[in-house]
């Protein structure tokens, strides 16, 4: 832990970069400003939001920077608590709340691990590798509502095994507020408590969207209004979708788009194939779902990685010889904010800090008896990884939003809010198709299908 220690005080000290351009937990602004307008009675999905970002400590007025809220109606009575908090406030609560969601996180896979709650150690270790990693800083950086999702799926996981049906329930519900996350609970209806649990938080989570959204019409409105943003959003740098990716090697769109379509069917019929003929229990059935995730849906954020800290955590506490050789490479390529280097070339020494952190926190979940050979694995990794990637960002840098948007940007004052952000990814520069870019989002991608043979090879090791 000592190594780990030291790593983590040089990336928050001496190797920690300038701040971006706005207020801290800039997602949180999304989601406090559709809040204050549900409120009011106005629509929290349309351009109304700017009105309220706009005043928010940080944020440049004088240009359009309009942030979408795009999460669930259900979610809005949560939000509009919270905006009836000064903005401030409601940041160090909304801070505070992911602090905890993330140890929940943690607690719930060591319930599903031999080890328990044994050793201080272990919480502590657990805790690092969570925080630490690519997807758990940018969750907690950006205020992203996918990490409370990640442990809502964690808590579902671990209550189901426990046949606790109330709090199972309520953590599918949780894991709701993030709605691409939360179908990797579909894998685990295989017995009767899971569908009870499933039909009780599938019944809550429409009458809060019929509640807060608009009546009978709220689910199909809210589908539509994906669909638009997802087709807004679909070839921009900070999606890490396969269609995305191909797009960024200059691949033509219609046929990116049938690689993304091909991926996500070959990731369903592989996970749904590979759970039947090894005999997967519910549990791992749903790991190997988590690592397929990405690779299915049309929208995937590099904070959306968060929930593969469920499978990696788990495997890190359990897993020994050739899967944890696969679990340490795994970890290596997905822990890791590899575009960030790119958009960030300053913060190349913090995230090889926190890197570090992770792989240290990674080899003493391992050492239940002694360290092996195969916690070398990550490092050697890491390594390489970083050996090409660094170089490759470097010469490469990606624009960030939205420090990139032109001084005085104004979209159409006809575009919706949905067109107003695809607006200003064009105007900032994030939908160039660049092939570096797309080389490092591959990187966790790839990285998934490396989690997911772990998973497999792993699952006689893993007790249920």
């Amino acid at each position: 832990m000592a190594g780990a220690l030291i790593a983590a005080v040089l990336a928050y000290t001496l190797f920690r970069p300038a701040p971006t351009q706005g207020p801290f937990a800039r997602d949180f602004e999304a989601y406090y400003a559709a809040g204050a307008v549900w409120n009011a009675g106005g629509d929290p999905w349309s351009r109304a939001v700017w009105g309220v970002e706009r005043g928010i400590g940080g944020v440049d007025a004088a240009r359009d920077e309009l942030l979408p809220y795009v999460g669930p109606a259900a979610a809005l009575p949560l939000f509009g608590a919270l905006a009836r908090l000064p903005h401030p406030v409601a940041v160090r609560v909304w801070t505070a709340l992911l602090a905890l969601a993330a140890l929940a996180l943690v607690l719930a896979v060591l319930a599903l691990a031999p080890v328990g709650l044994r050793r201080g150690t272990v919480v502590v270790a657990a805790l690092a590798f969570v925080v630490a990693s690519g997807p758990g800083t940018s969750a907690l950086a950006l205020g992203q509502v996918a990490l409370l999702s990640a442990a809502g799926v964690a808590w579902a996981l671990s209550a189901l095994e426990r046949r606790a049906i109330a709090p199972a329930t309520f953590a599918t519900l949780v894991a709701a507020v993030q709605p691409n996350l939360a179908p990797v609970l579909i894998a685990r209806l295989r017995d009767r408590t899971a569908v009870v649990c499933a039909a009780l938080a599938v019944v809550a989570f429409a009458l809060l969207t019929m509640w807060a959204g608009g009546g009978p019409t709220g689910m199909s409105a809210y589908a539509a209004r994906l669909v638009q943003h997802a087709h807004a959003e679909q070839f921009v740098t900070i999606q890490y979708t396969p269609a995305a990716i191909a797009a960024a090697f200059g691949i033509a769109d219609r046929v990116a788009l049938a690689i993304g379509f091909v991926c996500a069917i070959a990731a369903v019929a592989l996970t749904i194939v590979v759970t039947i003929r090894f005999a997967l229990t519910p549990r791992d059935g749903t790991l190997l779902a988590i690592a397929a995730l990405p690779l299915a849906l049309p929208f995937f954020h590099e904070h959306d990685f968060v929930l593969e800290l469920i499978p990696l955590l788990l495997l890190a506490l359990t897993a020994r010889g050739t899967v944890r050789v696969w679990t340490g490479v795994a970890t290596a390529m997905i822990a890791v904010d590899w575009l960030g280097i790119a958009q960030r070339p300053s913060a190349a020494a913090q995230i090889v800090a926190l890197a570090a952190v992770t792989v240290c926190a990674f080899i003493v979940l391992g050492r239940g008896e002694r360290a092996t050979r195969a916690d070398l694995v990550p490092v050697v990794a890491l390594v390489v990884l970083f050996a090409a990637a660094i170089p490759l960002a470097q010469a490469f840098p990606a624009p960030i939003w939205p420090d990139a948007l032109p001084a005085h940007y104004h979209a159409a004052a006809s575009a919706d809010a949905s067109a107003v952000w695809a607006g200003e990814q064009h105007a900032a520069g994030l939908d160039a198709r660049v092939p570096a870019w797309g080389a490092l989002r591959a990187i966790p991608l790839a990285g998934c299908i490396v989690l997911g043979a772990a998973i497999v090879l792993g699952r006689r090791r893993v007790p249920a």
